[in-house]
């Protein structure tokens, strides 16, 4: 889960290839922290850290700042010697990691910032030659396409026309497949104030490496593409004919078993940890189908019935600091649901890459309208709201498809979605006790009623933390400060995970690796880069069955992928949405865990991912990892579930 900003998918779709929501924050302003995460006593802003820092400072500073972070994550890398690995042997250069990329990327930005396109454009080749993650073997389009305009702009006898074919060559260098998240940027930004707007919502924060490339890409590349919008449409209609007149890709064929008339299928208890999910939607007549599991030993009458410590929790468990919040979803006002809603699956395209559709193309529309901070930042979370709204629901029956012999607990945890309740901060060391809290309530519910499968499609990343904390200016004014308390944050959360992982441990966690095309363990992707033998991370293939542009992925804590590009699911509305992200793959990859402890009880969460991961169909290089087969699985189970004890192979360790 992740929230929207308008910059942030500008920056992972343009700059690198690329499941979020939120809602509006409560009417009471939060209290500032300090950088234990205690509350202070405010006192009056100081002014601007952005104030009289002209572009050569910000590129001086961005630069100084980019080659620190490489060195700090992998002492190996020197970014010093990007130069002479630009100018040098294809085998001089080392294999590059996400975090050695990422910086490569922030330096061209500055080159372009500073007028070397020779060099920014040598640091995009490097990245493309050299990254370990090969999603980014196309990295940087939105920079190589300003470049190669400006260069075409300069040369004798340019003419807008001759700009445009400069730029559709570098167009055709991608795949059809990665075309869309290469084109959203050209298409969002087209008015200058929409830069202005982008710039003030940068500049209310404190100059961290993120804010001072972010600036400079605002000005330079977004500023560019704004400046020559007609120019840069131009070359993506060309392209984009050309590529609809080719024929069309075959696609993958996934393998899907419906146990609706299986024998042999036996109960079972799963549960969808996300931000709820609508409990209207279940019984004979409904969506869900009458799959929701019920607590027998409790009642809805506001005590607790079974004596384990919570209240009505009948359903689930649900955890919300809201009072007003007390369903299994969140519910935003129907104004909000009524006004943003239409726009969940566009905004849900452009995350996956896909620009150029009717859904997508509305919400580009609408981001235009947004011109200034403070409908900018309305505009967010409204968008955000309805996404927390859907989310849970859309996984809910995506995990419950083809297994009538699940029963659903609903886990609902307000803070899976993170920006409604640390809108622009950080959680304060209350509400990580808080956080914890609700998952020791969770483990609980988890081992009384033998849950055995669990889907979280959420996820907490170290920079996505210290992009809320460097909106607290009058507590954080160094990006020193920020990353320290970022880091605190993620610690607490990395144990707050492995906690329950190693209390519930005959249950199968199945997880979303996440949506940035990070490796997991370079960011730290919590809970995706915890090691645990009843923990699945999944990744999001596309429908050509290929690596989803924003997967997350490493070839030791992402092996499994699944389909995750516009999947059809359910929302709250009863509306069948198609909708995309590894939110969505994960629990395609539940639902067969979940058949296949139904299909065989006695099986291991350690078993049920060996077995998943060994009868998988291998991506083809230069991809790693293997494709859920469902076929292959569950045949699998059902021929070992047979065999003496003594034969069965062994689990994995």
């Amino acid at each position: 889960m992740r929230r929207l900003r308008f910059l942030a998918i500008a920056l992972a779709l343009c700059v690198a290839p690329a499941c979020g929501s939120s809602a509006p924050p409560p009417d009471e302003t939060p209290p500032p922290q300090a950088e234990g995460g205690e509350t202070t006593t405010t006192t009056a802003a100081p002014a601007s850290p952005w104030d009289g820092l002209d572009d050569a400072a910000l590129v001086a500073r961005a630069r100084e700042m980019a080659v620190a972070r490489a060195h700090e994550h992998d002492a190996s890398v020197d970014l010093a010697q990007r130069t002479a690995w630009a100018s040098g042997p294809a085998e001089s250069v080392p294999a590059l990691g996400d975090r050695a990329c990422e910086q490569l990327l922030n330096l061209a930005v500055t080159d372009v910032a500073a007028g070397d396109l020779d060099q920014a454009e040598a640091m995009v080749r490097l990245v493309r030659a050299h990254a370990r993650n090969r999603n980014n073997a196309f990295a940087g389009n939105t920079l190589l396409s300003v470049i190669t305009r400006r260069r075409a702009a300069a040369a004798e006898g340019a003419s807008p026309e001759s700009e445009a074919a400069a730029v559709a060559a570098v167009f055709r260098q991608l795949p059809r497949a990665r075309f869309g998240a290469a084109t959203v940027a050209f298409q969002l930004y087209q008015q200058p104030e929409q830069i202005a707007a982008a710039l003030e919502q940068l500049h209310a924060q404190i100059v961290t490496l993120d804010t001072a490339v972010g600036a400079l890409f605002t000005t330079h590349v977004l500023g560019d593409v704004v400046a020559h919008r007609e120019t840069y449409l131009a070359a993506i209609q060309t392209v984009r004919a050309e590529n609809d007149a080719r024929p069309a890709d075959t696609d993958y064929a996934f393998s899907t078993v419906d146990l609706a008339r299986a024998r042999d299928a036996q109960p079972v208890v799963v549960a969808v940890w996300d931000t709820g999910v609508a409990d209207d939607l279940f019984g004979a007549d409904r969506p869900l189908g009458d799959r929701l599991f019920t607590n027998a030993a409790e009642q809805p009458n506001g005590q607790d019935d079974d004596a384990n410590g919570l209240v009505d929790d009948l359903h689930g468990v649900i955890s919300d600091p809201d009072a007003a919040q007390t369903g299994f979803t969140y519910q935003p006002s129907a104004d909000v649901l009524t006004q943003y809603g239409p726009f969940l699956r566009g905004v849900m395209d452009l995350r996956a890459g896909m620009a150029s559709t009717e859904a997508a193309q509305r919400v580009l529309a609408l981001m235009r309208t947004a011109t200034d901070r403070e409908s900018l930042d309305t505009l967010e979370m409204n968008l955000d709201a309805v996404g927390e709204w859907a989310h849970g629901t859309h996984v809910a029956g995506i995990m419950l498809a083809g297994i009538p012999q699940a029963r659903l607990a609903i886990f609902r945890s307000a803070w899976a979605g993170e920006a409604r309740i640390y809108h622009h901060r950080g959680p304060t060391d209350a509400e990580l006790a808080a956080e914890r809290a609700n998952v020791e309530q969770i483990a609980a519910f988890i081992r009384a009623h033998h849950v055995r499968v669990v889907n979280a499609s959420l996820g907490f990343e170290e920079d996505y933390v210290a992009d809320a904390l460097a909106n607290q200016t009058d507590v954080y004014q160094t990006p020193e400060a920020v990353m320290a308390r970022a880091r605190e944050i993620q610690a607490h959360r990395r144990a707050t995970w492995q906690q329950i992982f190693d209390a519930c441990p005959d249950t199968l966690f199945v997880v979303a690796a996440g949506n940035s095309n990070h490796d997991v363990v370079e960011y730290g992707e919590v809970s995706a880069s915890l090691t645990a033998p009843n923990l699945l991370s999944i990744g999001a293939v596309d429908r050509f069955g290929n690596w989803a542009t924003f997967t997350n992925s490493n070839p030791e804590h992402v092996r499994v992928f699944d389909f995750g590009v516009e999947v059809d699911s359910v929302i709250p509305s009863g509306e069948h949405v198609p909708l995309s992200g590894t939110s969505m793959a994960s629990p395609n990859a539940a639902n067969l865990a979940a058949k296949l402890f139904s299909l065989d009880p006695a099986l291991t969460p350690a078993r049920a991912i060996q077995i998943i991961a060994e009868t998988g169909t291998a991506i083809a290089a230069p991809f790693n990892g293997v494709i859920v087969h469902e076929a292959n699985a569950i045949a699998r189970v059902r021929r070992e579930r047979r065999r003496p004890a003594g034969r069965r192979a062994p689990a994995a360790h």
